[in-house]
């Protein structure tokens, strides 16, 4: 009787207290909602391999899963790729485009569940093969298939996809060493205002053979570099990148180029106004219409040079 007058006591000053203490389904319910928590179901991955996408060859990875209680949430499928052996270490990226937070090599696919539960029939994220960063030779690898918040952290782990991969050598012997890139900006070349761009590198095992200096442009949109379109075809290759190039013929075995110029008009530059985060890729390849590394006519890759370009 003694602890009843006191519960009613407390009920009359905290009725809150009252009510969680004598009804029995408000517990109940409360130990339910730490199940409502986001989460997912894998049923299936399968890969497309040798497959092209905007030039690039490359695996088209297909996942199928559920999500639950995901409602109108930003989050990623990300895949990671690791070393199918006792280490499973991470593959690490090298050009900062196919990454984690942690520097690994992996691709990202956005979802944003329009139900719950929200079925996933077919996922696609493609992976290009030169973006696994890794020097020529068979390897085991494994891909680590999570879905993962957008502000980063683990949802769900779907699934490890081990396959098997081969990059080939470079048919022709070649390669590269980078020494240095710099731009003059705001100059002026056939009355046409733009930037110079100045390269120093070196062509190996070339000597007598037609090869280019080839500058494709980029422009960051998110996390990640995506290739720019062309405005018009003098400065595009065949797909309609925005590029530019100079022809190359190396004098002998080892050829220096200690200032190679290259110019880009501001003009070609297909962007409306405002400031943007552009990059360009520098490669050495015998066409300008192939800078993938998979490619027989790809000899190297000298850098990345990131800039803030200004459309006013």
């Amino acid at each position: 009787m003694k602890n009843f007058i006191q519960a009613t006591a407390l009920c009359s000053i905290f009725p809150a207290f009252c009510f969680a203490s004598i009804n029995p389904a408000h517990t109940v319910q409360q130990t339910e909602n730490a199940f409502f928590e986001p989460r997912a179901n894998f049923e299936r991955i399968w890969v497309d391999y040798d497959v092209t996408e905007e030039g690039y060859k490359g695996m088209r990875i297909h996942v199928k899963f559920t999500a639950y209680e995901m409602y109108n949430m930003d989050a990623y499928v990300a895949i990671y790729f690791e070393y199918n052996d006792a280490t499973a270490a991470s593959l690490r990226d090298k050009n900062n485009r196919y990454n984690s937070t942690d520097g690994d090599v992996a691709v990202y696919k956005n979802i944003k569940p329009q139900y719950d539960p929200a079925v996933y029939d077919d996922l696609q994220l493609f992976m290009p093969y030169s973006e696994l960063d890794l020097a020529p030779g068979n390897y085991k690898l494994t891909m680590d298939v999570k879905i993962i918040y957008k502000q980063g952290g683990l949802i769900s782990k779907l699934t490890k996809n081990n396959f098997e991969y081969t990059k080939p050598e470079n048919s022709s012997g070649a390669t590269t060493n980078f020494g240095k890139v710099w731009i003059d900006y705001d100059v002026y070349e056939n009355g046409s205002k733009g930037m110079r761009i100045h390269v120093n590198f070196t062509v190996n095992q070339m000597k007598g053979q037609d090869c280019y200096l080839l500058i494709t442009f980029e422009k960051k949109d998110g996390e990640k570099y995506y290739y720019m379109t062309a405005r018009n075809n003098g400065y595009a290759n065949l797909i309609g990148d925005l590029i530019t190039f100079q022809k190359l013929t190396p004098c002998c075995d080892v050829a220096n180029y200690d200032d190679l110029k290259l110019f880009m008009p501001y003009d070609e530059i297909n962007l409306s106004g405002g400031r943007y985060d552009l990059r360009m890729d520098l490669d050495v390849t015998k066409s300008i219409d192939d800078d993938d590394s998979e490619s027989p006519d790809f000899i190297g890759h000298l850098n990345y040079y990131t800039f803030w370009y200004n459309n006013n």
